[in-house]
């Protein structure tokens, strides 16, 4: 399977947009078209398409680089290609190429505590709790980097 990422632009933003997640996981992120325009009006963000043999599959977005650490602010596959794995490789696939593009130590994320799935998503990855929340009372996690 080839997975690759594209930046959003004027060729493949309004296929992204129509991405959805599962009706049971809308209310704990938000849609790809709100996180494009965020991506625009604040600088340090960088969404991309997810593509699986050519296919878009999802979405994620990423940035706000703060000394030793980047934010993993957005992470989706579309309902339709939901449970066939490629959740998992895009996030070692992802975390890889963020680790390259900005040799941090830290990526970080946040969601509701009440989304026990993204919990142990997260967890199996080797993202932990830091025992924090932020502004929206997400709760926030991280993965630290090994030397790249």
């Amino acid at each position: 399977m080839s997975l690759r990422i594209e930046r959003v632009d004027q060729s493949n933003w309004y296929h992204i947009i129509n991405l959805k997640v599962h009706p049971s996981q809308e209310n704990f992120i938000e849609s790809n078209a709100c996180s494009i325009v965020e991506s625009h009006y604040t600088a340090g963000w960088y969404p991309i398409g997810l593509y699986s043999n050519d296919v878009l599959v999802g979405f994620a977005m990423y940035g706000c680089h703060e000394q030793d650490a980047i934010w993993l602010d957005r992470f989706m596959i579309d309902k339709s290609y939901q449970g066939q794995g490629l959740g998992h490789q895009f996030l070692v696939y992802l975390l890889e190429c963020i680790k390259i593009q900005f040799k941090i130590k830290k990526i970080l994320l946040s969601f509701t505590k009440e989304n026990k799935y993204a919990r142990s998503f997260y967890e199996r990855h080797g993202f932990s709790n830091t025992n924090e929340v932020d502004p929206k009372g997400e709760l926030i996690f991280m993965y630290h980097c090994s030397e790249v």
